[in-house]
């Protein structure tokens, strides 16, 4: 009997020292290797992602589930802070500058829009939250998975329709010296670039940028060939005293470049990417952040390459200037620039610049080719002409009608076979419009100065068709 008795006890001993050194749930959870999610509904704002590591935690601000680029929380020292567990097996502290404090209660399971989520319910901030790590995420088709990264073609109507609404959910900075318009000048991809930043009493900023063509880093003046226009637009969040823009809406203007006139622009494409509910975020920009610092502001981003302005006392950051200039707003942009364009439409070419920038914008579409003819307009080229200089004659020897417009552009090739013609200023391939039709200058016979203008056949000086397009 008192054998029979032992036996039990030493059997309920043994499940109570087990149970007794179980991990407790806030242990369990930290020595995971998953990425945890905090939020609330369907986690498609104000997310805050966990990572438990080496007795740190990784933390970063997100705006939905999964995204890639966040807003790293550190502690006062700029370092990954450290977490502690509180002795109820249910609360987990992370130290961050912006502590992070919050309870396990019930297991939590659900599927958020493909995401298999499983985790717990969490009291944070006085409120019911989720904090979940994702088990599993349903495949999607091979076409759906290309057309995420892909752009789509959209009416110009429509295109603002798929603006993300920065107004909803935003908040006024508590630090007004933020607030206002700011010129600055930066390098991004060798290229460089005007900026302008308008920070709003709303919480609201835009940011347009227009980006030259790209040149060595050392030249002393920019090079005029105007690339891109970039308009990004949301709201800023407030972290360790400093103002993060974390872009919804990006706009690209993009213009044909080769041969171009920069009073008379002409745009090639424009495309919108947004971070919302329904797209994911395609908006693929490097962190940017606002600081003060003795008593100048400073915009900082990976993305951009410093340009030292004068009276700057920090290396490291883009000095913002004061401006008094307003921002063309986003949506207004993509109306302006297709109103430009018709605009464009009606009347593309009025001077010899412009027909150079048409015809360069024809061969861009061709490979680099005008008909049959290669051209390089990375090379030589000239507008400077006066149409009559360049007089030809035809098959009887009769005077051909002068162009109205014409230019010089460098040949890809000069072999023998090229048809360039000797000028004063080289050997060039000569190009004429008369009457919205395109002409190329020949010289039958290479020994001799006499040229003849000859229609180039299946080629029209139609301008290029304005590609709005979404991602």
């Amino acid at each position: 009997m008192w054998k029979k008795l032992l036996s039990i006890l030493a059997v309920l001993a043994f499940f109570i020292v087990i149970l007794g050194c179980s991990k407790k749930d806030n242990a369990v959870v930290t020595a995971t290797n998953h990425t945890w999610y905090l939020y609330q509904d369907q986690g498609e704002d104000n997310v805050v992602s966990v990572k438990f590591t080496d007795k740190r935690a990784i933390v970063n601000d997100m705006s939905s589930i999964g995204d890639k680029v966040g807003i790293q929380r550190l502690n006062v020292h700029n370092k990954r802070p450290t977490f502690t567990l509180d002795n109820n097996g249910k609360t987990i502290t992370v130290n961050s500058a912006n502590k992070l404090a919050f309870t396990l209660g019930k297991k939590y399971k659900e599927n958020v829009y493909g995401r298999h989520m499983q985790g717990y319910y969490v009291t944070y901030k006085g409120d019911t939250y989720k904090f979940a790590y994702i088990t599993k995420t349903d495949k999607k088709s091979k076409a759906v998975q290309e057309n995420k990264s892909r752009s789509q073609k959209i009416s110009y109507e429509q295109m603002k329709n798929h603006i993300v609404n920065i107004d909803y959910g935003a908040e006024a900075p508590k630090n007004t010296n933020f607030i206002g318009k700011y010129n600055f000048k930066t390098i991004i991809n060798y290229r460089r670039t005007d900026g302008n930043l308008t920070v709003n009493n709303d919480g609201t900023y835009q940011m347009t940028l227009t980006e030259h063509a790209a040149q060595a880093l050392n030249d002393k003046v920019d090079n005029p060939t105007i690339m891109t226009t970039l308009v990004t637009s949301s709201q800023i969040k407030s972290l360790y005293g400093k103002y993060y823009l974390v872009p919804k809406n990006l706009l690209t203007i993009e213009y044909y470049f080769h041969g171009q006139n920069q009073d008379h622009l002409l745009p090639k494409s424009v495309n919108l990417k947004v971070d919302s509910k329904s797209t994911g975020n395609q908006i693929d920009l490097a962190r940017t952040r606002i600081e003060e610092d003795s008593n100048q502001l400073y915009l900082f981003s990976s993305d951009y390459t410093v340009r030292q302005q004068e009276g700057q006392s920090n290396s490291k950051g883009n000095l913002l200037t004061k401006s008094n200039s307003n921002q063309t707003e986003l949506k207004d942009a993509i109306t302006q620039t297709n109103n430009y364009y018709l605009s464009y439409l009606a009347n593309p070419v009025q001077s010899n610049a412009d027909f150079m920038q048409l015809v360069a914008a024809i061969s861009d579409n061709n490979k680099q080719k005008v008909g049959d003819v290669e051209v390089d307009f990375g090379g030589k080229y000239s507008t400077n002409q006066n149409v009559s200089d360049y007089k030809g004659v035809d098959v009887d020897g009769n005077s051909q009608p002068d162009m109205q417009y014409v230019f010089l552009v460098t040949a890809a090739q000069n072999g023998d076979n090229s048809p360039t013609v000797a000028t004063s200023k080289g050997k060039f391939l000569v190009y004429g419009m008369l009457n919205n039709k395109l002409y190329l200058l020949r010289q039958p016979d290479k020994d001799s100065t006499t040229v003849t203008w000859t229609l180039v056949k299946d080629v029209s000086l139609k301008v290029p068709a304005l590609k709005f397009t979404v991602n």
